[in-house]
């Protein structure tokens, strides 16, 4: 605006020949467009028809010998925009930067430092303030610190386990923020014996990183009742539970009968798991899919080295699919696939039945539903279909029995009975299933009617 009141003064020194309103001649025009957009650009190029932010440089010096002091948290405050905060560390020259300031045109930032067992050489009253500009990068006064006294030095101590196995952890990290440090230790019993000691007091957030497993991360907030305070009386963690990594294993069920298949409980009734030193360590789920049932084992924890696949399918003996996977150590991640099992190859829970045929009780007027010296035919069926060849029995005070070798468990099946004699007289039990327990004859009723 400076510039362009001058730009008036000059031109209202102009003789009236010089200029006249309305102009006169179109060069005239043309002289005061040119002059009016230069001013225009001039301030889009500098950056005043907009509103950009600034940036604070400073640094921190050791009072006491003038020397850069690293890790010293600064915090600056403004009013613009409501409460406005930024944050920065100085680094090991001492000097840091507080960018991307909300200046809206001027605006006055107080700066804090903070270092524990520090304090800023400030007099009492005064504060450290700094005005920045519209996209400008302001300079703030150079802030000496000075030590409080003699800093307590405390320690800390953990035994960190994996989570799955129990096993101690071997080769992690304990680390720190402002000032970030960190320490390693080959054992989780050097952690515990020997701790990480010459810590600086107060509340710390402290990281436990170890390859394949989750970081821990100690409580944030110094409410939490389990936040790690460091002072003259070593800090313990006690026992660190950390989680390793997993992977995934899947296979498929082949060949499984379509009775099994077709039941509407296979999935919930078809039990998949890992196992680890006889520990089950993961668990599945399966889905049927012609004539296969695929199974998805997820949450392998890889810590555990090799585990063994088993799975529990209603009719059969717990089935070990593999004895022994291996899992990878270095950096796991995704799915095993391929470890499969054949149905065809593995034999079901059979038992042996008996069935007893009986017939009604003979009235005055009419004989027994089964007669001495009448034959009838034994079926087992299962969809309609003789799951074993039928049985003949002759009916001997009205009853007869039937011995069936290998009938299979777990299952719904029919038992139907015919007097062959007198056709038209049967008797059924359509819905029986034979218990997979248990290694005697098992024993079922059938009354002719």
């Amino acid at each position: 605006m400076e510039s362009l009141n001058k730009t008036y003064k000059q031109l209202a020194f102009l003789p009236e020949k010089q200029i006249s309103w309305p102009p006169q001649k179109p060069r005239m025009i043309l002289l005061l467009f040119l002059v009016f957009s230069s001013f225009f650009f001039a301030g889009c190029e500098k950056g005043s028809l907009g509103v950009k932010n600034g940036a604070i440089q400073g640094y921190v010096l050791d009072g006491a010998n003038n020397t850069p002091l690293a890790d010293v948290l600064i915090r600056a405050t403004s009013s613009a925009q409501g409460k406005t905060v930024r944050e920065a560390l100085t680094g090991g020259d001492g000097s840091y930067v507080l960018s991307d300031l909300v200046t809206d045109g001027q605006h006055e930032w107080e700066i804090v430092p903070q270092k524990f067992g520090w304090v800023a050489s400030i007099p009492p009253g005064l504060k450290i303030s700094v005005t920045v500009g519209n996209g400008e990068t302001a300079r703030a006064p150079l802030i000496f610190m000075a030590k409080t006294g003699a800093t307590v030095k405390g320690t800390l101590r953990g035994y960190p386990i994996d989570s799955i196995t129990g096993a101690p952890i071997q080769n992690f990290t304990v680390s720190k923020e402002n000032p970030s440090r960190f320490k390693k230790f080959e054992t989780a019993q050097e952690f515990k014996e020997s701790g990480w000691i010459g810590l600086e007091s107060g509340f710390t957030v402290f990281k436990i990183t170890s390859e394949n497993y989750d970081n821990f991360i100690t409580p944030t907030l110094t409410t939490d009742p389990k936040a790690v305070v460091i002072s003259e009386t070593p800090f313990n963690l006690g026992v660190v539970k950390m989680t390793p990594l997993t992977l995934a294993i899947s296979g498929t069920l082949r060949n499984l009968p379509g009775y099994i298949l077709g039941d509407s409980t296979f999935n919930q009734n078809t039990k998949i798991w890992a196992e680890s030193a006889g520990r089950i360590v993961a668990t599945g789920t399966t889905q049927a899919i012609e004539g296969s049932a695929i199974y998805n084992l997820f949450g392998v924890p890889s810590s555990v080295g090799n585990v063994a696949v088993k799975c529990k399918v209603r009719g059969y003996d717990v089935i070990t699919i593999n004895p022994s996977v291996t899992i990878p150590k270095q950096r796991p991640s995704g799915m095993i696939a391929g470890i499969d099992a054949d149905f065809a190859t593995i034999k079901p829970i059979k038992r042996d039945v008996r069935v007893v045929v009986q017939g009604l009780a003979p009235a005055d007027d009419k004989p027994s539903s089964f007669e001495s010296g009448e034959t009838a035919r034994v079926y087992i069926r299962q969809g309609g279909k003789d799951i074993v060849p039928y049985v003949d029995v002759v009916g001997n005070n009205y009853m007869a029995e039937a011995y069936f070798s290998g009938v299979v468990t777990g299952y719904e099946i029919e038992f139907l009975v015919v007097n062959l004699t007198r056709g038209w007289l049967k008797g059924e039990l359509p819905k029986e299933k034979i218990p997979e327990d248990g290694g005697t004859t098992y024993t079922v009723t059938v009354q002719l009617k």
